[in-house]
């Protein structure tokens, strides 16, 4: 099991509002995905799991902020997959009126936040050095 990367006072510190109330578990989610993504990465690390450079600590922290924040911000719970998501609707018509938005462009990014790091998280992660797909030995 993957270390926790960041605690509920960090999370309400990077995105500037109080923890909701699932804190724990966004954080939990998003430091597995952080270590899924890290995984391939050689760096030295603490008894505890935790990267002991700073820099890399620092950035294994951020990015689980980014994207237990946008879970929070969007009222996702990465626990119920993807089926937890709400279902939006794309396009409407009434009488021969119709009406679209980007919904479904939004909708998609969601699902994807559930499966895999945000953007933004994974660019913390690649401005640290960390998050490479590159294998690499000694």
């Amino acid at each position: 099991m993957a270390p926790v990367y960041a605690t509920t006072g960090d999370l309400e510190t990077w995105t500037g509002n109080p923890a909701p109330d699932n804190a724990a578990a966004l954080l939990r989610e998003a430091s597995t995905l952080v270590a899924s993504a890290i995984i391939a990465d050689v760096y030295p690390t603490t008894a505890t799991g935790l990267p002991s450079e700073t820099g890399k600590r620092t950035a294994v922290r951020e990015a689980t902020c980014q994207q237990a924040g946008y879970w929070a911000r969007h009222n996702i719970d990465p626990t119920a997959g993807t089926a937890g998501l709400d279902e939006v609707v794309t396009a409407s018509s009434i009488d021969g009126a119709s009406v679209s938005t980007n919904a479904g462009e939004l909708a998609a990014e969601k699902a994807a936040s559930v499966e895999g790091l945000t953007s933004s998280a994974l660019r913390i992660l690649r401005l640290a050095g960390l998050g490479s797909s590159w294998v690499d030995s000694w």
